[in-house]
């Protein structure tokens, strides 16, 4: 009877299931290393490079990229991710950013007073396809997944070919922000269970109710 019942399991997975494709990491670092002057740094596919007031100062600090108010638009940003097209089409549909980020007080220990975001920005039009925004103290290092549906993307023009990473702080207001352990990948996106498969993981449980009252 187990036998049975285990071999309507496997039919079922394969026939309700999906199998997972390997993801493609398109940055990844820890960014220990890095001097506080640097302005842009390399993690795979893709680097970061700072813009406004981190360009002449560097964007790294106590081995995190660094944000930091003081003018408008302060931040670190990459180029267009490239190839997401083939992704999407491989079954890797979902892009997605990993990490960890903190919040730490302005020069002279002002406390924080910004609104910070981590963005899957247009490279185009400069508006957020999905973000991250950080209004409250974090002084501790806390984890973040940002993700991006690629195959929920609008066909009106190419967006898939404008998609890049951003990280700033607007204004002018006190604080810094950090983020580590940044990792942006695509993986295979996974399904919510469908009204099919579970109608078939039910019929699974009367054969095997069926079964145990025949032995």
């Amino acid at each position: 009877m187990k036998k049975t019942i285990m071999n309507l399991a496997v039919a079922l997975v394969g026939l309700f299931g999906t199998t997972s494709a390997n993801a493609t990491v398109y940055f990844q670092s820890d960014f220990n290393g890095q001097g506080n002057g640097t302005s842009s740094v390399g993690g795979g596919a893709l680097t970061l490079n700072a813009y406004g007031l981190p360009t002449t100062y560097g964007a790294f600090r106590d081995g995190a990229l660094t944000i930091y108010g003081g003018e408008d638009h302060n931040g670190a940003a990459s180029a267009v991710l490239v190839g997401l097209g083939a992704e999407r089409d491989a079954g890797r549909s979902l892009l997605e950013m990993t990490g960890q980020y903190r919040t730490k007080s302005g020069y002279g220990d002002v406390p924080w007073n910004q609104t910070a975001q981590i963005q899957f920005q247009n490279s185009v039009w400069g508006f957020t396809y999905n973000r991250l925004v950080i209004t409250q103290s974090t002084p501790d290092w806390t984890d973040f997944t940002l993700r991006l549906d690629l195959a929920g993307l609008e066909t009106d023009v190419s967006h898939i070919d404008m998609i890049k990473l951003n990280f700033y702080i607007p204004g002018y207001n006190p604080g810094e922000f950090q983020v580590d352990n940044l990792k942006v990948e695509t993986v295979a996106a996974i399904p919510e269970p469908s009204v099919a498969s579970l109608l078939g993981f039910g019929v699974l449980g009367l054969v095997a109710t069926r079964l145990r009252r025949r032995s």
